[in-house]
């Protein structure tokens, strides 16, 4: 029964990766205990770009901030891990794209990993609090994205 249900899946992801380029994948928890977080599929098979997460915000916040990265990705940008981007939030806001450790792919990008059946690499985007700290810096006052922090 799960080999059907990964072929089904992976014809499904398949197909939104051929129509749109990407897949928004969307996790949450159950219980409300851990942050909901989302990420791409498809980002490295259509544009050779890495997958990139985002934890913490609303289900469509994420869906939206991974539209905007897709058409920038799309159109040639490259988000390099530990360097701090402006244009990615209206503001003087930054965030930053951190490498996730692959010992965490299988727990937070399970279906990537099951799509892809290949190594492949995630970067996590930090988001800051309403003074500009990222919560990889000191003083940063959001604790919504520890989980994100514990995984790059």
């Amino acid at each position: 029964m799960r080999v059907l249900y990964d072929e089904i899946m992976n014809s499904s992801i398949a197909e939104n990766i051929r129509k749109h380029g990407w897949q928004f994948q969307y996790v949450f928890d159950e219980n409300e205990e851990l942050p909901s977080f989302a990420y791409s599929i498809g980002f490295e098979e259509s544009y050779s770009h890495p997958e990139i997460m985002i934890f913490g915000l609303s289900k469509d916040v994420m869906h939206s901030l991974l539209s905007n990265l897709a058409t920038d990705i799309k159109s040639g940008i490259v988000f390099q891990p530990n360097e701090k981007v402006k244009e990615v939030l209206s503001g003087n806001f930054e965030v930053m794209f951190k490498r996730m450790k692959t010992e965490f792919q299988s727990e937070y990008a399970g279906t990537a990993k099951d799509y892809y059946q290949k190594p492949f690499e995630v970067l996590v985007m930090l988001w800051p609090d309403k003074n500009n700290v990222l919560p990889c810096e000191q003083d940063c006052q959001l604790t919504v994205q520890a989980e994100a922090v514990k995984i790059v």
